[in-house]
């Protein structure tokens, strides 16, 4: 993260309980950001002015435990959903006294797991107006990765980040500016929980407990062999869990005592953890929910925390960890900057164009190619919008260009179907900066650039595509066609509208073309099928020079 985008050395205001109204200022912009996590919901308030500098209005914080259950199920339990629809109401109470015009709200692991959970976004939507984004686990771990860089000193070590979800926990190692490795490992305290009960009471057992640690690291084993070939400074555990462990364990201090203070958090050392963990683990469920500065909610899970962390640190041979109280939500704002206040000229987000080009480089893509298609498949759809041939639709054309940029990576396994392997490999590989739908859709454009009439097969199955989206993949099959040679003959092309049912496609090419003019002269059904009027194509190449020859 480069230092012009950081935030927390700037006036944070955070307002106290409660919510206050505020008077509109047309110089700012106030968001909302929500993280809707499988054991906890959060909400912060930022405003912004026109630099991009910001001010925290409030954070508010409610243990919902969507999760509650879906792991084991696969499914949302209604009483959890319940839960979460009244937490995101109020939170969209609270942003409109705010007067919040855009709320940014994602979805982590329980959302991931669940097989219902599209239905759950939708009702999100209906009921309160929030546009629920689920992003993937490895977009989670970069977003906390930010939100903590975001907080610490300048330094060009490397550090471990740990961050131990409900669903979910993210281990990465990275510098400021480098990724070393990032993985998300479906294992979090709420899933721990479920699959490993304790007493009536709530106490779990040593072998309970051990077999809770076994499960931890049959999830993470390959990860923690990943992170052992990496250098990096110390440990940093973020989240929930690692917060009220740490806060348990200040507690339990002689007179005097005190942990450790250095400029990224307070070191929590192993022998604490050990401590913890076996103490916790034989309460019941009453008396840790009666511990001062633990919620009943997160009483319920700590033990699967504590057992999560430990692993993690016995098994990578920490001695300590260093608790930070950055998290996903700093993250978020710190993303929003990047997105909506560029800096020195950058148009596009770095996170995005980046996971872009290094999944073309390792499948070997045509980049010359790849560029040109991209940027007449977004002339094209641009054209169609302002022809009033489809709708505009926020983000579409961004997503397209890159579309374009990935459409031929299936080549890399096999040329035969190359478009279905190419979807497949945007679908499931870690795209970082995108949401989940987001994903989805560049898949399907990849997939629809060889026949934009096909059918969906069932990995991008999801909502219905829009026209907007149809005619997208439309152009990018236009485009596919007028660089069959990959030669960028082709200039320009655009729809133009001459009369009701009647529109043409205008292409200009430098030089003689006659493979992309065939190629497009058989795709007027293709088209016709998709924009539902009959086009017409006006192919402008050069005439064939007139050679003289000259005979001796």
């Amino acid at each position: 993260m480069t230092e012009e985008y950081t935030y927390n050395d700037l006036k944070q205001e955070t307002s106290a309980k409660g919510v206050h109204f505020v008077r509109a200022n047309p110089m700012v912009t106030r968001v909302g950001f929500v993280d809707l996590g499988s054991n906890s919901s959060r909400l912060t308030v930022v405003e912004f002015d026109i630099r991009g500098r910001v001010t925290v209005l409030n954070r508010v914080k409610s243990m919902v435990r969507l999760g509650e259950g879906a792991f084991e199920t696969k499914q949302l339990q209604p009483a959890a959903c319940s839960r979460a629809l009244n937490c995101l109401k109020e939170f969209a109470q609270v942003c409109d006294s705010y007067g919040v015009r855009q709320i940014v709200a994602v979805g982590t692991a329980a959302l991931r797991a669940a097989t219902n959970s599209q239905s759950f976004v939708h009702n999100v939507y209906r009921q309160t107006g929030i546009e629920l984004h689920v992003i993937s686990g490895e977009e989670e771990a970069r977003l906390i990765r930010v939100g903590i860089w975001n907080s610490f000193p300048k330094t060009k070590d490397s550090f471990l980040f740990i961050d131990i979800g409900g669903g979910s926990t993210e281990l990465s190692v990275s510098s400021r500016t480098d990724i070393g490795m990032l993985e998300s490992m479906n294992v979090g305290c709420v899933m721990i929980t479920d699959a490993f009960r304790g007493t009536k009471e709530g106490k779990i057992s040593s072998s309970v407990f051990a077999k809770m640690q076994s499960r931890v690291l049959e999830k993470m084993q390959h990860t923690f062999s990943a992170i052992k070939k990496q250098k990096f400074r110390a440990a940093v555990a973020s989240s929930g869990t690692a917060q009220s462990l740490l806060a348990l364990a200040q507690s339990r201090l002689g007179v005097g005592e005190t942990f450790k203070v250095v400029p990224e958090g307070t070191v929590l050392p192993l022998e604490n953890v050990q401590a913890l963990a076996k103490e916790l683990a034989q309460m019941t469920l009453a008396e840790r929910k009666a511990l001062p500065g633990l919620s009943p909610a997160r009483a319920e899970v700590i033990v699967g925390g504590v057992a999560i962390l430990l692993t993690i640190m016995q098994s990578l041979k920490l001695s300590s960890v260093i608790v930070t109280s950055s998290n996903l939500q700093d993250g978020q704002v710190v993303d929003y900057i990047e997105r909506h206040y560029p800096q020195k000229g950058r148009k596009e987000n770095y996170w995005r164009k980046n996971s872009v080009r290094e999944l073309a480089k390792q499948y070997h893509y045509e980049k010359g190619h790849a560029q040109h298609m991209s940027k007449l498949a977004v002339n094209l759809f641009d054209s169609a919008i302002k022809e009033k041939l489809c709708d505009p639709q926020v983000g579409l054309e961004e997503l397209l260009g890159y579309a374009g940029r990935l459409h031929d990576i299936g080549i890399g396994i096999a040329y035969d179907k190359h478009y279905m392997h190419g979807a497949y490999l945007v679908r499931y590989s870690p795209l970082l900066g995108f949401t989940d739908n987001e994903v989805l859709t560049m898949a399907r454009l990849v997939y629809l650039h060889s026949r934009p009439s096909a059918e969906l097969p069932a990995f991008l199955q999801g909502d219905e595509m829009t026209k907007s989206e149809r005619i997208a993949a439309l152009s990018l099959f236009i485009a596919e066609n007028l660089d069959r040679t990959h030669r960028s003959v082709v200039t320009s092309a655009q729809f133009v509208r001459e009369t009701k049912g009647s529109i043409t496609l205008c292409v200009i090419a430098k030089s003689q073309a006659p493979i992309e003019k065939a190629s497009i002269d058989k795709m007027k059904k293709h088209m016709k099928r998709i924009l539902g009027d009959n086009v017409n194509v006006d192919f402008i190449e050069p005439k064939p020079e007139t050679l003289d020859l000259i005979y001796d």
